[in-house]
């Protein structure tokens, strides 16, 4: 379908069948992007004041919550009043899932459940404003690589509810919007060799999906020498997991084409979107973020990301703990947004490695362990206790037989020998349930990192 019927007509449509007005938030956003920042953090505060405002009156857990601070909305003149509300955390989402809905029933209100590999499923509910609110957000960084609604696009994806949906009306669906969905569940040899006829005959203008399938996806493409035409894709969107240096690399060089960074979770919002310029731009126009610092971090800017939803009405998510860690970005923006940004994003607390004497290192000093090591096709690292680390290694034809004593030396002096290092060679890692690929998962960095930045009694 020509891309500009999609753009101005189809979907457009779809959205409006949906009861989502995302297209006319779309033209808002185009609009207030280019605002100063003083008019930005302006309108930030009054989408902030009508939410609190619509919380306390219609939400028991706010109305109680707020009341007991002594913190009715009228008392929230300014972001300093703002940040004595308590935080939310996801304990909280579960124990008072009842509370946090509103008393008024909205429509079109859908379940979204967020897991991974630690720790109980959170669910939120979602209302057709927050969900617009979101794609529109998205749809406006992509316009800003020309790669908008009807560009051809592969979407290299895969939770329960989008694998369970590829039946005949969305697979028409996709088509008539040029969108083509391919599951991440499975990345095994044969899939990515299938995958990689699809890339071919398709010749996709943008790619969207998890940035470590979509990594795989490009490794298994370099391989096999495969190159597209000069300019055939404007962009590569990665989203739900950290973006490492060496998969940015990688996937740019492989696809020709700038690699844009996507920040949200489920559970919260879509936090920042990464412009041309590469800066990560916060949309203020829907949420507002604030970094907590870690007490005894070396760098004072970092720290866990809170975010608040302004618009998310069937359960409102107030200065909520996402439990990632990251920095604000001070300077001015080449692109010429006075959207806020942030500096980096550095994955979850569970992404960090903690050692026996309370040192926090970044899963980047481990990972890079791994990556100079020739022949491994897929690796993970999982810190069971503070001094055991389990490496799981998926080798191919080029992996040195010295290889595994080499590693397990180098990780210990890593950890200036405090941590024992278990290394298991496997024909494959499977992905988590969501489809998603951990490269490091540490099952005791929450509870450390917790404790560090929990309020003083």
């Amino acid at each position: 379908m020509h891309r500009a019927v999609v753009d101005r007509l189809l979907f457009p449509f779809q959205e409006w069948l949906k009861g989502k007005p995302t297209f006319s938030l779309l033209r808002e956003l185009e609009k207030t992007q280019w605002l100063d920042a003083a008019a930005l953090r302006e309108l930030q505060f009054r989408a902030l004041r009508r939410h609190l405002d619509f919380a306390y009156r219609e939400v028991p857990y706010y109305t109680r919550l707020l009341d007991e601070h002594e913190l009715p909305p009228h008392r929230i003149q300014s972001f300093a009043d703002f940040t004595r509300i308590p935080y939310l955390t996801r304990d909280d989402l579960r124990r008072y899932f009842v509370e946090l809905q509103p008393r008024r029933r909205l429509l079109g209100v859908q379940a979204m459940s967020t897991g991974g590999s630690t720790g109980s499923p959170v669910t939120v509910l979602v209302d057709r404003e927050r969900a617009a609110l979101a794609d529109a957000i998205r749809l406006r960084c992509h316009r800003w690589y020309c790669a908008g609604p009807g560009t051809r696009e592969i979407a290299l994806w895969g939770s329960p509810i989008e694998s369970a949906k590829q039946d005949r009306v969305r697979t028409l669906r996709d088509h008539l919007i040029n969108s083509k969905f391919l599951s991440a569940f499975d990345l095994g040899e044969a899939t990515l060799a299938r995958y990689a006829q699809v890339v071919c005959r398709y010749r996709p203008q943008k790619l969207f999906g998890y940035a470590s399938a979509l990594a795989l996806l490009a490794g298994y493409l370099q391989r096999e020498g495969w190159r597209p035409e000069p300019g055939q894709v404007r962009a590569v969107f990665t989203t739900a997991e950290p973006l490492y240096d060496f998969q940015r690399s990688l996937i740019g060089s492989v696809f020709g084409c700038p690699v844009s960074v996507e920040y949200g979770c489920r559970d919260a919002a879509l936090m920042a979107t990464e412009c041309p310029s590469g800066g990560l731009h916060i949309p203020v126009e829907a949420v507002a973020v604030e970094i907590l610092p870690t007490p005894g971090d070396a760098d004072a800017d970092r720290g866990e990301i809170v975010v608040t939803n302004t618009h998310s009405y069937a359960m409102p998510i107030i200065r909520y703990r996402t439990g990632d860690i990251g920095a604000f970005e001070p300077t001015a923006c080449g692109c010429g947004r006075a959207l806020p940004r942030l500096k980096r994003v550095e994955g979850r607390r569970t992404d960090f490695l903690i050692t026996p004497g309370g040192k926090v290192m970044h899963a980047l000093a481990a990972i890079y362990v791994l990556r100079e090591v020739p022949g491994i096709r897929q690796f993970q690292l999982i810190q069971e206790q503070l001094d055991l680390l389990r490496v799981t290694v998926a080798p191919d034809s080029g992996f040195p037989a010295e290889a595994p004593d080499q590693i397990v030396a180098k990780l210990e002096r890593l950890f200036d020998g405090q941590i024992g290092v278990e290394l298991e060679l496997v024909p494959s890692i499977p992905p988590l349930p969501s489809g998603k690929h951990r490269y490091v998962i540490s099952r005791v960095a929450d509870a450390h990192v917790e404790a560090l930045t929990a309020p003083r009694a």
